[in-house]
């Protein structure tokens, strides 16, 4: 021991006066387990990328426009919703990173899609519920249940 208390090199005891002290507490070790959350949702048509994630004033258009919660247009009562409003959701969540592309133009970009061997139900798990996962709507523990399940789906696609 030296001077000031201290133990040797090699030595494990703690020196005087110390307390233990854990170097990370439950809640930043499970922080850590849990999987983040993508910033966005892609879809990659015709050779373009886009990023996809809903920001308050698109949940509040769409709430407008459908005359309800977002969260109804997850499962449109209960099932798959209508390529209409898939397309105005995708749309919605585009427009801030993709101002060029209108209303109009995300008909072309599907059935540029629907060429490159997409398809309606591969839209919906790929592009429209990942839009969703991206944007928040889900708790993180219910976002990483839905990702494996519809990393599932996608592989019986």
């Amino acid at each position: 021991m030296d001077f000031f208390g201290n133990t040797t090199p090699g030595s494990q005891m703690p020196m005087q006066n110390e307390t233990y002290q854990p170097t990370e507490n439950a809640a930043v070790q499970e922080e850590k387990k849990t999987p983040q959350r993508n910033p966005f949702a892609i879809w990659e048509v015709g050779g373009e990328t886009y990023r996809l994630k809903l920001q308050t004033a698109g949940v509040k258009e769409l709430e407008a426009k459908y005359k309800g919660s977002i969260m109804e247009l997850m499962s449109f009562k209960g099932m798959m919703p209508p390529l209409t409003v898939m397309l105005d959701v995708a749309h919605t969540a585009m427009k801030p990173w993709t101002h060029k592309v209108s209303a109009k133009d995300m008909e072309s970009l599907y059935d540029k899609y629907e060429q490159e061997g997409g398809d309606l139900l591969s839209f919906f798990t790929n592009v429209y519920l990942e839009v969703f996962l991206v944007s928040g709507f889900l708790s993180k523990s219910v976002a990483a249940e839905m990702s494996e399940s519809l990393a599932e789906m996608r592989k019986e696609l």
